[in-house]
C-alpha cells in the first residue's frame, strides 16, 4: 500500500543554521555537509526535525549554515530623487559554485542621469569584511531592467546588518557615483 510523505519543514532554525536548503532528489545528508563544507554531525545536530538522517526525500527542508534566513530577497530603496518606476531587489540564495550569492535586478535610468557615468554596480558591505560587487547589465527595454549576481568567497558569510546598494560608474575612469538605492539584509527585512 502507498504510503504518503509528508514533506518536513522546520519550524525554526539555529542561530549560525539560518540558511534553508531543499533536498533535491538522490541528496543525502553527506553530500549535503559536503557541500556546505561542514561535519555530518553538524547538519544531524542543527536538524533534529529529520529523526532518521538515513532517510530524507526530495522536498525536505534543512537548516544549513547561515546568519540571516535565505533565501531572501530585499527591496532596494531610492536614496536620492529618481523617475517614477525606479527601484529593486537584492535576492540572497546559495551559489551555484557553493556559498552565497546576491542577485540584483532593477529597473533604472540611463546612468547618465547621474552624471559621467556609462554603468552601475551592485555591491554588498558585509560588517568587519567588506565590500563586493559586479556591473550590472541592462535588457533592451526603455526603461531597463539592470541585473548581475555577486557570487561572494565560500569562507564569506553575510552577516545581519549588511548592505545591498546600486550606484552608477564611470568603466574608464573607475569613478563611482553616490548609491542611488539601497537595502538592508536582516531578519526582519528578508521576503521569502
Amino acid at each position: 500500500m502507498y504510503q504518503q510523505q509528508y514533506i518536513r519543514i522546520p519550524q525554526t532554525c539555529p542561530p549560525a543554521f539560518l540558511g534553508r536548503y531543499t533536498v533535491q532528489p538522490g541528496d543525502t545528508f553527506f553530500n549535503i555537509a559536503q557541500m556546505f563544507r561542514l561535519r555530518l554531525e553538524a547538519l544531524v545536530v542543527n536538524n533534529p526535525h529529520i529523526s532518521n538522517p538515513n532517510i530524507i526525500y526530495p522536498g525536505d527542508v534543512l537548516c544549513v549554515p547561515g546568519l540571516i534566513p535565505y533565501p531572501c530577497a530585499v527591496i532596494l530603496r531610492p536614496l536620492v530623487p529618481v523617475p517614477f518606476g525606479t527601484g529593486g531587489v537584492a535576492y540572497v540564495n546559495f551559489s551555484p559554485r557553493g556559498g552565497q550569492a546576491v542577485s540584483f535586478m532593477a529597473t533604472l535610468p540611463q546612468p547618465t542621469m547621474f552624471g559621467d557615468f556609462d554603468i552601475y554596480l551592485g555591491e554588498i558591505y558585509i560588517s568587519d569584511i567588506g565590500g563586493f560587487g559586479n556591473q550590472l547589465f541592462p535588457t533592451p527595454e526603455d526603461p531597463p531592467t539592470w541585473s548581475t549576481r555577486v557570487e561572494l568567497p565560500t569562507v564569506v558569510s553575510i552577516v545581519p546588518n549588511s548592505r545591498v546598494v546600486i550606484r552608477p560608474s564611470n568603466s574608464f575612469t573607475g569613478i563611482s557615483g553616490g548609491f542611488i538605492l539601497e537595502g538592508v539584509i536582516h531578519s526582519g527585512s528578508c521576503h521569502l
